[in-house]
């Protein structure tokens, strides 16, 4: 058994975990705004291993690994770089092993867990090589040859949302000009629907979601998503002709909209003839394990 841990923008998870499947978890929002997040999370964190030890009656001693999913960049047992949470360093490896002795803490970025989540036990878990995209907030992922997570050695790469596919295009908050995140991520699309509709500022995303779902045959909305999907598209042909892969998962928001988006988007991809090996199929598969994934993906870890 194991733990998985999943710290999102705006909520944690704890979960007990024993072959990808959930044993006992417990979940809360948390406020982004506290004035020490830190010690915030790493209480959290403690009291949800409390009381999942104690329902099922174990001690951290029957635990293999306690796995943590984050936002960031991952390294060294720190996360960098969580910008929802204006966190700039956290050494939470540290500040949990103080708090619960336990040694055997391994972390890594939140699209990454979902990936090997998705791989392992979801929409991927039949093939050896595959590549998973998180439509969200950004664009995460992860690839996979041979049944293996590719890693380089400094950083863990990958970072598929800033591919730039747009010369001199949108600046992105990495400080480069048109990344792929900013052309394709659910917030991106999201984003546009609200311009060209002329939304609230208020708006929640489940309303523009359902708009997207209600009002698809408009051409107004019609052309947004065609918009949407032709750089979708190019993005993907990209990392379908460096890394080959045998399925293509797509998770995060974007899963919300599958029956709009998956069939625009081979499509796209199959009669534009745009990839350089030819083919008459892609297989693009949603990802089936939602909210679970990160924990899911962490505890595996």
């Amino acid at each position: 058994m194991n733990i998985g841990i999943d710290l999102g923008g705006s909520h944690i998870g704890v979960a007990l975990i024993e072959n990808g499947k959930i044993l006992t978890k417990r979940e809360e929002d948390i406020e982004k705004n506290t004035k020490d997040i830190k010690k915030l999370i790493i209480e959290k964190i403690c009291k949800y291993i409390s009381q999942i030890l104690s329902e099922k009656e174990i001690t951290l001693e029957d635990i293999g690994t306690l796995g943590i999913s984050s936002p960031g960049v991952a390294k060294d047992g720190n996360i960098y770089n969580i910008v929802n949470l204006g966190i700039d360093e956290f050494k939470i490896t540290e500040m949990l092993n103080k708090k619960i002795n336990y040694k055997n803490i391994k972390i890594m970025n939140d699209a990454k867990c979902a990936a090997i989540a998705e791989f392992n036990y979801g929409c991927m878990k039949n093939f050896e090589d595959g590549i998973f995209l998180t439509l969200g907030t950004g664009i995460g992922g992860a690839a996979f040859i041979k049944n293996t997570l590719i890693q380089s050695k400094n950083y863990p790469g990958t970072e598929f949302g800033h591919m730039v596919i747009c010369k001199n295009g949108k600046e992105c908050k990495c400080g480069n000009r048109g990344c792929f995140e900013k052309y394709c991520s659910m917030k991106a699309l999201k984003e546009e629907v609200k311009e060209q509709y002329k939304l609230k500022e208020d708006v929640t995303s489940k309303e523009i979601i359902d708009l997207i779902k209600n009002d698809i045959k408009n051409e107004k909305m019609s052309k947004i998503i065609d918009n949407y999907i032709e750089y979708l598209a190019i993005g993907i042909v990209n990392l379908v002709n460096i890394f080959e892969p045998e399925v293509i998962g797509i998770g995060g928001s974007a899963v919300y909209i599958k029956e709009i988006l998956i069939k625009r988007l081979k499509r796209e991809i199959i009669t534009n003839n745009i990839l350089f090996n030819k083919r008459d199929d892609i297989n693009i598969q949603i990802a089936t394990l939602g909210n679970d994934a990160g924990m899911i993906g962490a505890a595996s870890l």
